[in-house]
């Protein structure tokens, strides 16, 4: 039967050398002996037998343990060394799997979804990686970051505001796009043919619930109190989607972007003041090289036109 130790807070397959580190790390054969699950005895007699191999003391016998010998201390660096290397071996396997894995799976928000740069970034990625077959997942917020976290989709499409940095993530700016009030022809306040942003002062606001990301529905209020629309009034619903359908119900107007409402003959937008739009960005795990160097050059030939 194989037998493990946690050393480290790892787990290894036991042996002489784990013996040894296992030792190294309690200074104490007893204390060593009952994480590794044998007996204090036999324990002794590996360590003596390491010793008699190497041809040199590794470690000082005293009353209330053992302390490291400059060769013990030595044989203690090289088998971490060791160890970690193995650690990045088995790292380095699972990313040559990944990466050979056929499907490439992008996650996107629902703005995204219906977004004319999506034809776009989907073509440049089929022709540039043209042995994966690209699968594309709707998702809200919460979905979509959570997916992508849990190594369910490889790169998740939304909105720069929407997305809590991460270690061991990148993140890519797509596009920029200018931010609008948006609101339906059915509904004008007042009746006005051209209003401005100032008519809808008493209107009630349709935000996607906090939840859904909290830095994204803050970024809606310091807009709204930068207009000096009223922050009280507010409706919350889940997704862009159910935004833009209430908005077309006249239950009030959202803060998107011109984009959203392309093909709509209902809505109507108002440019908001520059810098409150929002910018759609890529996020992807960092260990991702392929995909990195992929989406890299996608965005220098955005830039570049």
């Amino acid at each position: 039967m194989m037998e493990f130790c946690v050393l480290g807070g790892r787990i290894y397959e036991a042996g002489t050398d784990i013996d040894f580190l296992s030792v190294a790390e309690h200074g104490n054969i007893t204390a060593a002996a009952r994480s590794l699950y044998i007996s204090q005895p036999a324990l002794s007699k590996q360590i003596t037998l390491l010793e008699q191999e190497i041809g040199l003391p590794l470690f000082e016998r005293q009353a209330r343990g053992v302390t490291l010998t400059r060769a013990g201390m030595q044989f203690q660096k090289d088998l971490k060394n060791i160890l970690k290397e193995l650690e990045n071996a088995k790292k380095n396997a699972v990313l040559a799997g990944r990466a050979q894995k056929p499907l490439l799976n992008i996650g996107c928000f629902d703005g995204v979804y219906s977004d004319d740069f999506l034809p776009a970034l989907y073509e440049y990625l089929r022709e540039a990686a043209p042995e994966q077959k690209l699968v594309l997942h709707k998702c809200d917020f919460v979905e979509g970051n959570e997916y992508l976290r849990k190594g369910k989709i490889d790169l998740w499409l939304t909105l720069g505001s929407s997305w809590e940095e991460t270690d061991g993530f990148l993140k890519k700016e797509l596009l920029y796009r200018k931010g609008a009030l948006i609101y339906s022809a059915k509904s004008l306040p007042g009746k006005k043919e051209q209003p401005v942003w100032e008519d809808f002062r008493d209107e009630p606001c349709i935000l996607i619930k906090k939840s859904q990301s909290p830095t994204m529905f803050q970024h809606s209020l310091d807009t709204l109190e930068m207009l000096g629309l009223d922050t009280g009034t507010i409706e919350v619903v889940e997704n862009i989607g159910t935004e833009l359908s209430y908005v077309k119900l006249g239950r009030g107007y959202c803060l998107l972007s011109e984009e959203a409402i392309q093909g709509s003959g209902e809505l109507r937008s108002i440019p908001l003041p520059e810098g409150r739009g929002v910018d759609v960005v890529a996020v992807w795990p960092e260990e991702n090289e392929a995909l990195t160097t992929l989406l890299e050059a996608y965005h220098n030939q955005m830039v570049s036109v």
